[in-house]
C-alpha cells in the first residue's frame, strides 16, 4: 500500500514501481490519502503477483475506463490514456522526456515519479509546497500553481541551487518530502 508520509523508495519490485506509477498519475490535482487509496483499490482488481499494467494490457480501452470508475478515482479519460501510454514505456529506464511524452503526464508528475524512485535523479517537483516554500525563502515572485515550460525550468534551478546550498547532505526527495510534511501539516 501507498504511504503518502513516507513515499520515497529506491528498491521497489515491478508491481511497487507501477503501483508508484499509478499514485503519481491519481495524485495529480487530488490529495494523496485519496489516491493512495485508490491505488489500492485498483491494485485489489489484480492478481496480487502480477504488475496492474501489464495485466491491463489484456484489457480493452473501454475495460481500462470500466475499472478506474468502479474504484471511483476520477479524470477517467485522461487517466485511461496515460495507463495506455504507459503499456509502451519501461518505468526502471523512462526518462523524463519519454514520461512526458504520455498523454496526460506533465512536468510535475512525472518529476514526482522520477525523484521518489531514483536515487540519482535531480529535478524539482514544483507542487503548491514547494512554491509556497519558495516564497517564504524570499522569492515572492514565485508562482503560486505549478508553471509549465520555459518558467518551471527557471524555477526548477533556483529549487535546485538552494537545495545544493543549504541541504548539501540530503537527496532531492529528502528536501521535498520534508517540505511537503512541513507545508502540508502533515507528520512524516
Amino acid at each position: 500500500m501507498i504511504q503518502p508520509t513516507s513515499i520515497t523508495d529506491f528498491n521497489r519490485s515491478n508491481r511497487e514501481l507501477e503501483a508508484f506509477w499509478l499514485f503519481s498519475m491519481f495524485v495529480a490535482g487530488k490529495n494523496s490519502d485519496f489516491a493512495a487509496a485508490k491505488v489500492h483499490a485498483v491494485m485489489n482488481k489484480f492478481d496480487q503477483g502480477v504488475e496492474p499494467i501489464y495485466q491491463m494490457r489484456a484489457m480493452t480501452v473501454q475495460g481500462i475506463e470500466d475499472l478506474l470508475r468502479a474504484c471511483r478515482v476520477g479524470q477517467y479519460g485522461r487517466l485511461t490514456k496515460a495507463i495506455l501510454g504507459t503499456m509502451g514505456v519501461d518505468l526502471r529506464t523512462a526518462t523524463l522526456d519519454e514520461l512526458m511524452a504520455i498523454h496526460g503526464i506533465g512536468p510535475k508528475t512525472a518529476r514526482f515519479f522520477l525523484v521518489h524512485s531514483r536515487a540519482d535523479c535531480n529535478h524539482a517537483v514544483l507542487d503548491v509546497h514547494i512554491l509556497k516554500f519558495l516564497r517564504a525563502n524570499g522569492y515572492p515572485t514565485a508562482p503560486v500553481q505549478t508553471p509549465s515550460g520555459a518558467v518551471y525550468l527557471k524555477w526548477e534551478k533556483v529549487f535546485l541551487d538552494i537545495c545544493k546550498l543549504n541541504y548539501p547532505d540530503k537527496t532531492i526527495a529528502e528536501i521535498d518530502l520534508r517540505i511537503w510534511t512541513e507545508y502540508s501539516g502533515r507528520a512524516a
